[in-house]
């Protein structure tokens, strides 16, 4: 009897998969369908190519590590610990790994955060929440901002 090959229930095409339809009927796929990424990632410079290693992610996928670390209210270690492991969240952030593949550098996240930190456009960002949520947010009228910079903690 020769081997024959099994033919797979759900096929993948075009990057579609079962776990992809599971994540887009999932509370967390319906909370990434209600960020307005493409304008998110217009308050950030366009990423460069330049020397060195490719980044893991690009200007979605850490908007969506930020996300999704205040949303599971998780430490930085936890949150890549997860990330490496649930293939929801890497479907979050636009990075599914491949089976051999994980994220071991715990300093991406302090690296990130520093990044967003130095280029986002804050205000801006800010107005695109506001305007895409804003039949969701009482007291539209208040710009909030991170109290605490790298440069030091400033009080309000």
């Amino acid at each position: 009897m020769q081997d024959m090959a099994q033919l797979p229930l759900f096929k993948d095409f075009d990057g579609y998969s079962p776990k992809y339809h599971f994540f887009k009927n999932s509370l967390l796929g319906q909370v990434h369908d209600s960020i307005p990424w493409d304008e998110l990632v217009s308050c950030l410079p366009r990423e460069l190519s330049g020397r060195g290693a490719p980044s893991w992610f690009g200007s979605k996928g850490m908007f969506a590590l930020m996300f999704l670390k205040a949303y599971l209210n998780v430490s930085d270690r936890h949150l890549l610990e997860r990330f490496n492991t649930d293939w929801s969240l890497q479907y979050f952030c636009g990075k599914v790994l491949a089976e051999n593949e994980q994220i071991k550098d715990m300093t991406i996240m302090t690296r990130i955060r520093a990044y967003i930190e130095t280029h986002c456009e804050w205000e801006k960002l800010q107005e695109i929440l506001i305007l895409h949520w804003k039949h969701d947010i009482n007291n539209s009228h208040v710009l909030l901002m991170p109290a605490c910079r790298r440069q030091g903690c400033h009080l309000l």
